[in-house]
């Protein structure tokens, strides 16, 4: 219902809003707008000045020089006469000859010898525009004159220059432009709307009407030359408003000049037709109307900007490519009633329909709504606002009460629909998958976790090595809830639990087992002496073995869960400490343990005792490994915000098995004394370094041994404390 009034009321939009676009094309009041753009966008194809053209100044020198306006006609005539002798190619004269003086057979005889002359008419026009009567000079200059023209401007509504006359046919009927005397036509039709194309102001080149009839201009200035003869002299001159680039004022014979060189140059700028204008006034509304049914408010805000900009651009690119003048105001009255009508519009609808849904939901079954916000003051749409204010805000808490309890569920729960799209994510969903749930396909979402090949309890586990156990529901309207509750916790105590029963199992077992092997052995000899030094080396060897696994193995329990209080410790400290310790050991079997710590205290945060254990496994494991009276190293040093303890000796290469993982539990290997080893050792040391946010590493260079690397954070002194 809602979809069918919006699309009427868009239709209605656009024919309003069309009928407008093309009516202001013509509307001569939107001139206002256009006159500004034109006068300001002429700089930019300003033409350059024909060197033909020759301004004649009636200035202020020569009032000086020949006395106050007007003259007699003998100075004229004098002039003329000088600038025969120079021989110029036309002469027109933009100074009125139309009473008869004694001194017109004098004038009318320099003409001809000057000529070609042309002289200005005066036209009357009746108020349709209508041409009444032409005044011509006397018969005698008539006679003698090559020509005559009109000097007529036509003013825009703002009072500026901007059109030329159309050249009509010459004759003595209609009189033509005074510069179409002068120059060829520019190519255009009769009757076509042109605009001048000024030059910009201080172009033209000028002498003084006194400098030439006194013979003081060279010759080579003025032959073949078109020379235009008129006052701008200030107060005698008539002064016509002109687009500023041009000047802001000019005078009669400076407009002239520059519709002369208009003409010359075919620089005449055409405006459209009234029928193009309006045609391409449409194109940009059809755009914006089209881009209301896709776009939001803001965005055809946006949009109906961009296309009057962009009108504004088009006019300016013609102009300047093609000299042709399309006024962008139409098109912009057009895009601004189109946005105006279709968001009064809009909202009208919409407020309409608002407040008939509101009235429906107040009367839903089983909603307890009420409305007291909405009786506050202020106009129609204010409270029809207010009141659906309340509705949603009132609906918001009973959503809010229904979700509550799902969203502080420790378990992810996300609700589904047939699309499988989720529609709703609970806070530990949020945590598991990420933000912005809502319209994601649960299959991609929960791609990140992955089944868990080593049991069939359909568990999955995520990047962080965590496990979930997933649980599907249905319910009403198509929806399905998926469930994936953390057992991480859960499946570790079952892992420990499988490793505790494989120790005692098997690893503990093997030993105790060669033990009562060894005992049984001899009782079946029927020796009843003490048992041999060999076979009492290998059940002390046996168990001693035991001992060590199981002190490992106890130790490896307790570094996973076992609080950790940190404090600071020196880590070369703590190196050194373990090396003393290893050192009966070594002296034993002749090993040199070569303490390589930098001098100084190297301090990290960490528990001490773990950190303790973990240097004297990697210590103990270089002493156990490396030959009789070989060295080992330890040392101590920073790299960047870390400290890194590594333990070097002359040991065999891991077999290719551990070499894949050498912090494995239950990895391959073989003790020193060819015992098995699981890797309890150095899984320990892993462990510590991963709790105290470090890491440890393992190389073996050729020819040398192996190296172990402890890197753990430096811990913060006093003063990087108090600055951070």
């Amino acid at each position: 219902m809602l979809q069918r009034r919006l699309y009427g009321e868009w239709f209605v939009v656009a024919l309003v809003a069309g009928a407008l676009a093309w009516l202001s094309t013509a509307n001569q009041r939107l001139s206002m707008v256009d006159n500004p753009i034109y006068d300001q966008a002429l700089r930019l194809v300003a033409p350059p000045v024909d060197d033909r053209i020759l301004i004649v100044e009636i200035d202020e020198p020569s009032l000086r020089a020949l006395g106050r306006w007007p003259w007699p006609r003998s100075e004229h005539a004098r002039m003329l006469d000088v600038v025969s002798q120079y021989r110029p190619k036309a002469i027109a004269y933009s100074v009125l000859f139309l009473d008869e003086s004694p001194q017109d057979a004098q004038l009318s005889q320099a003409i001809i010898r000057a000529a070609p002359v042309y002289l200005p008419a005066l036209i009357e026009q009746d108020a349709m525009g209508r041409t009444i009567a032409q005044q011509l000079p006397p018969p005698m200059l008539e006679a003698a004159a090559a020509g005559f023209g009109s000097v007529e401007l036509l003013p825009d509504n703002d009072g500026v220059i901007r059109k030329m006359l159309p050249a009509l046919a010459s004759g003595r009927e209609d009189l033509p432009p005074l510069y179409t005397l002068l120059a060829p036509s520019t190519g255009f039709e009769t009757g076509a709307e042109t605009r001048i194309n000024y030059a910009l102001s201080g172009d033209f080149r000028r002498i003084s009407f006194a400098s030439l009839a006194a013979g003081e201009v060279p010759p080579a200035l003025v032959r073949d030359k078109l020379l235009l003869i008129g006052a701008t002299a200030p107060g005698l001159a008539n002064q016509q408003p002109v687009p500023r680039m041009a000047g802001g004022l000019l005078s009669g014979v400076e407009i002239e000049a520059n519709l002369l060189n208009t003409q010359l140059q075919g620089t005449a700028i055409r405006t459209l037709p009234r029928q193009q204008r309006a045609a391409l006034a449409l194109l940009p509304l059809i755009v914006l109307m089209a881009g209301f049914l896709r776009l939001s408010p803001s965005s055809s805000f946006w949009l109906a900007t961009g296309l009057a900009i962009g009108m504004v651009a088009i006019s300016l690119g013609l102009l300047v490519i093609a000299h042709v003048w399309l006024p962008p105001a139409g098109a912009i009255a057009g895009l601004m009633a189109a946005h105006i009508l279709w968001g009064w519009r809009r909202l009208n609808v919409i407020a309409q329909f608002v407040l008939a849904r509101s009235a429906a939901l107040e009367k839903e079954p089983g909603l307890a709504l009420t409305t007291t916000v909405s009786r506050r003051g202020g106009d129609i749409v204010s409270r029809d606002a207010n009141r659906l204010a309340d509705l949603i805000e009132q609906l918001r808490h009973l959503r809010s009460f229904v979700s509550e309890a799902v969203e502080w569920l420790p378990a992810a729960i996300c609700v589904v629909d047939r699309e499988g799209r989720i529609v709703l994510g609970n806070r530990a969903a949020t945590t598991l998958f990420g933000d912005k749930l809502a319209g994601r396909r649960i299959a991609e979402v929960a791609a990140g976790l992955s089944p868990v090949r080593e049991n069939d309890h359909g568990l999955l586990r995520d990047a962080q090595g965590r496990f979930f156990l997933p649980e599907t529901a249905d319910f009403s309207g198509d929806y399905r809830i998926f469930s994936y509750a953390d057992v991480t916790d859960l499946q570790r105590i079952a892992e420990e639990r499988d490793d505790i029963l494989q120790f005692l199992s098997h690893d503990i077992r093997s030993p105790n087992a060669a033990i009562v092997t060894l005992l049984e052995t001899e009782q079946l000899g029927g020796k009843t002496s003490p048992p041999p030094a060999a076979t009492l080396d290998a059940i002390r060897l046996h168990a001693r073995h035991a001992l060590k696994l199981a002190d490992d193995f106890v130790q490896l329990s307790r570094a996973r869960r076992r609080p950790m209080e940190p404090e600071p410790v020196d880590l070369c400290d703590v190196a050194r400490e373990a090396a003393d310790m290893v050192w009966p050991r070594a002296r034993a079997r002749q090993v040199m343990v070569r303490d390589e710590c930098v001098d100084g205290e190297i301090w990290v945060m960490g528990d001490r005792s773990m950190i303790l254990r973990a240097v004297l496994n990697l210590l103990e494991n270089a002493v156990k490994f490396a030959p009789d009276a070989a060295t080992v190293c330890f040392g101590v040093e920073t790299a960047g915000s870390c400290a890194i303890l590594t333990v070097a000796g002359p040991g065999p290469e891991m077999p290719p098995g551990r070499m894949a993982n050498p912090f494995a539990l239950y990895a391959e290997g073989r003790a020193a004394d060819e015992t098995g080893s699981l890797g309890l050792g150095l899984a320990f040391v892993q462990t510590i370094a991963l709790r105290h946010s470090g890491r440890v590493t393992y190389r073996h260079h050729e020819g040398f041994g192996a190296q172990f690397c402890m890197e753990l954070p430096l811990a913060l002194l006093e003063d990087e404390l108090e600055a951070g």
